[in-house]
């Protein structure tokens, strides 16, 4: 007998089985319609997590309009330590000339300067307005 032939073997065709009992057909058909709803259950649960990663992937993030320049003033000398965005804003760590270190948190959408936090040494307080 080939690999590949249309019939199989007669030892291993099924004898004849006999009819079920009544109770256990219908414990079988109930089984069948419980298989049916969590495969479509799990159907429309696929599709809504490709749905939302499709949406997620396609929505447009940004307003709309390109940024541009922003211009963000900074003592003489100071140097951007580290850069971090996170949504909207965008937070620069600024190395200052006499050693204190300064956070400039950024609106990206707007371009202003939402906030200044300057680190002093020794607990010292800054003076209002700076």
């Amino acid at each position: 007998m080939s690999f590949l032939s249309p019939r199989p073997s007669p030892a291993l065709e099924d004898p004849e089985e006999p009819p079920l009992d009544p109770a256990v057909e219908r414990v079988h058909q109930k089984l069948r319609g419980l298989l049916r709803v969590s495969t479509l259950v799990m159907a429309a649960g696929l599709i809504a997590v490709f749905a939302a990663i499709l949406y997620r992937v396609t929505r447009d993030g940004d307003s709309g309009r390109p940024l541009g320049d922003v211009t963000v003033p900074a003592p003489t000398g100071a140097s951007i330590a580290s850069a971090s965005a996170d949504g909207d804003r965008l937070t620069l760590v600024v190395d200052e000339p006499g050693g204190g270190r300064m956070a400039v948190v950024v609106d990206l959408a707007s371009g202003e300067v939402i906030a200044r936090v300057r680190l002093i040494a020794g607990g010292a307080t800054a003076p209002a307005g700076n």
